[in-house]
């Protein structure tokens, strides 16, 4: 069984257990492809599974399992699921996008909920498994918006600031313990959240399988740290 997993996958990332959040579509989705591929066992978490208890992925396979990362309970329970916990890739998210004139507390309140407290839900399940074991490496998809502002962008950008501020204070408070952390920072990248956005040449994006090669390439060398990076299409912001 083994020969049949090494002919399918490459042994980087064999033997580790991964979680990924947002991993119905885009970006998370294909971070979870990628790190199987590697041979991680993943569970891929999003909103749009179903509910229920979920297996034990085997070596280089992807179970699905639904999670709503602002809920903490259930934010314990799933990550309770495996038995080790080594990588975790903070993907899921949500954007609404218009002038601030228009803006909607309702919206506003769901992006802090999801970016913020369920990056810090998601982030201190891992950790307390992690810190015991003195290894593991959380990877935050962030965006390159935290560093730069664009209009009818406010809101989203608050809560892409206010992760990346989290997430730094992350990376300081578990150093001590070899735990790393990543924040990723992608630009324009080809994902559902731009249907409802026209004007936009989604052909000079970025493909999600282009961040996650590249989120491949970071954790998967575990002799160095990359704490912040930020990737953009050769166009850069579009």
């Amino acid at each position: 069984m083994l020969r049949w997993y090494r002919r399918r996958v490459s042994n980087r990332l064999l033997g580790k257990f991964a979680i990924v959040t947002g991993g119905s579509s885009g970006i998370g989705a294909a971070c979870a492809t990628a790190l199987a591929a590697e041979g991680a066992s993943v569970l891929a978490c999003g909103r749009r599974f179903a509910p229920g208890p979920s297996k034990v992925p085997g070596l280089g396979e992807v179970i699905p399992a639904a999670l709503d990362v602002t809920d903490e309970a259930a934010v314990r329970a799933r990550f309770a699921e495996l038995p080790e916990l080594d990588l975790v890739v903070l993907s899921a998210g949500v954007g609404t996008f218009g002038p601030i004139a228009n803006a909607s507390v309702a919206e506003l309140r769901a992006m802090l909920d999801v970016h913020i407290v369920g990056t810090m839900l998601c982030a201190r399940e891992a950790i307390r498994r992690m810190i015991p074991r003195r290894r593991g490496h959380i990877v935050v998809i962030g965006s390159h918006v935290a560093h730069r502002a664009f209009t009818d962008c406010a809101s989203y950008t608050a809560a892409k600031a206010g992760q990346l501020g989290f997430t730094r204070v992350l990376a300081e408070e578990v150093r001590p313990f070899d735990i790393r952390v990543t924040a990723l920072l992608p630009g324009a990248t080809d994902t559902p959240i731009w249907d409802d956005r026209p004007g936009f040449d989604r052909e000079k994006m970025m493909r999600p399988d282009d961040v996650a090669g590249f989120l491949i390439s970071i954790v998967s060398r575990p002799g160095i740290s990359v704490e912040e990076v930020t990737v953009t299409p050769p166009a850069g912001a579009l």
